[in-house]
């Protein structure tokens, strides 16, 4: 009997780890269903500025697990994609049923990225923030059904709340502020409700410094400090660290540079949040970054545009400009751009990221319906618009993208002459004997190889090899085309692997 229960308990752990794992899951594209009534949806469509969570069934699908909650509150989200016709969504699974969560989330957000024909981009984007080391957000890939029909492919993130907080700071009982457009952080005052009072041009209104946490509290006091420390002029270093986290500000900032992220705090007092914790500094976090990687609205080049003169020309950005007329700041600025563009942007390690991201998505990408409604992008247009230029607000491909802005930036940064080699990796598979050869100018510790539907089907056993090895492949691997991850200190690159 004992030896049944921890059967029944040991099965329960690992369900629970596998949905926690799957999701945001990296390597499959999962499904959600919704189940609502169709006037809900009527309802939806008919009122996308509405608010109103709706009452609905969620059902999460992993392969052949399933589990089902009912009574989430379901409603569209965003600003310009309330408006389009491929919608984005909000699922709160403690609307209805006070401070239930469903694997540790309260909330989940189902970006459409209806202006993006590659659909990556903010994937991507969150993927480059998390690996410098910036406070960490999830995301996945995922399929959305409403009531059995298929609504497309969409991008998973996690809410920022307090479950969020929770997993990136010591303490999640601070106040964290939500800043959209036109939250230029400007001194008006030394009064909190000047600030309090600016509205928001989004779609849905509300404080453009908008308190999330704390609501009832409803305290800008520390606001206010930072505002008035970013606003002198000159800048007082020492007071200023006092309030907020000037390191990690412009890590968060030299991402935003790198990958084109203009739709930002520095270029159009837009999307950001600001996170206090009790007594503490300030660190600044990104959000909103479908308009990245060569995605454009306002006829600039943004592969090429100045790094060093990134925010708006005209309008005050004190929080950017004064920080950076500070001599140690500027040079700390200069050396993390330099970092991210050798290393982040390095195409070696780059681009076979976005390749098995497009190999990941390519058939829930394909059958996207919703995909097409509001640019026509065809299915050329999903595959071309990593390597080309699709339409005027999309002049760039992701990768040419990339290189353009890179070598923008090593110019100004003078690190075209560092001798940092670059990886050199081959792979030689001979179909008669069905030996694989690896050879690389760096020591691998590991690697695995995964379908195109992302399915892990082998993994090395060797727990570390040279820069050269040669081995049989089992016998369900068949000719075709496979991803490949190597893995290199703390590094995984993929490339394709074709058998």
């Amino acid at each position: 009997m004992l030896r049944f229960t921890l059967l029944i308990c040991t099965v329960i752990i690992s369900n629970i780890y596998i949905f926690a794992q799957g999701l945001f899951e990296q390597n499959r594209v999962n499904s959600i269903h919704i189940l609502i009534p169709e006037d809900s949806i009527a309802f939806l469509y008919a009122n996308p500025l509405n608010e109103r969570y709706l009452d609905a069934t969620f059902v999460f699908e992993q392969g052949s697990i399933k589990d089902t909650v009912q009574n989430i509150g379901f409603r569209l989200r965003g600003s310009s994609s309330r408006i389009s016709q491929k919608k984005s969504f909000k699922i709160s699974f403690n609307e209805f049923s006070n401070g239930r969560k469903f694997y540790g989330a309260k909330k989940l957000n189902l970006n459409g990225q209806h202006n993006d024909p590659t659909m990556v981009r903010e994937k991507l984007f969150y993927d480059c923030w998390n690996q410098i080391g910036l406070p960490e957000r999830r995301t996945a890939f995922i399929k959305l059904y409403i009531n059995y029909k298929y609504y497309g492919l969409y991008t998973q993130l996690e809410e920022f709340d307090k479950e969020w907080l929770q997993r990136n700071f010591p303490d999640e009982k601070g106040n964290l502020y939500k800043c959209t457009y036109p939250a230029d952080l400007r001194y008006l005052g030394n009064t909190e409700d000047l600030y309090k009072n600016i509205l928001s041009h989004s779609a849905t209104g509300g404080r453009a410094y908008d308190l999330l946490t704390n609501e009832t509290k409803d305290d800008y006091s520390g606001f206010l400090q930072l505002i008035f420390e970013i606003n002198k002029n000159p800048i007082q270093p020492a007071s200023l660290e006092r309030i907020l986290n000037v390191p990690q500000l412009l890590k968060a900032y030299a991402l935003e540079v790198c990958t084109g992220h203009w739709d930002n705090y520095a270029f159009n007092k837009n999307n950001y949040f600001l996170y206090q914790p009790p007594g503490g500094a300030f660190t600044f976090i990104s959000y909103d970054a479908d308009n990245t990687f060569g995605i454009d609205w306002l006829n600039i080049d943004w592969a090429e545009r100045d790094p060093f003169n990134w925010y708006h020309p005209t309008e005050s950005r004190t929080l950017i400009k004064n920080i950076l007329k500070i001599s140690t700041y500027q040079a700390y600025y200069k050396k993390i751009i330099d970092s991210i563009a050798s290393t982040i942007l390095n195409p070696a390690i780059i681009f076979p990221k976005i390749d098995s991201m497009h190999i990941l998505i390519t058939e829930s990408a394909i059958a996207d319906s919703f995909r097409t409604l509001d640019y026509n992008y065809s299915v050329a247009d999903f595959h071309n618009g990593f390597s080309m230029q699709i339409d005027k607000h999309s002049p760039y491909g992701i990768k040419p993208f990339i290189e353009r802005r890179r070598t923008s930036i090593l110019k100004l940064t003078a690190i075209e002459n560092k001798t940092t080699p670059a990886i050199d990796l081959k792979t030689y598979y001979d179909l008669n004997t069905r030996m694989l050869t690896i050879k690389c100018n760096f020591k691998i510790s590991n690697f695995e190889i995964f379908n195109l539907q992302g399915f892990k089907l082998y993994q090395s056993n060797i727990s570390q090899f040279d820069q050269s090895i040669r081995f049989e492949l089992p016998a369900f691997i068949t000719p075709n085309i496979y991803l490949i991850k190597f893995q290199m200190k703390n590094e995984w690159i993929s490339k394709l692997l074709f058998l």
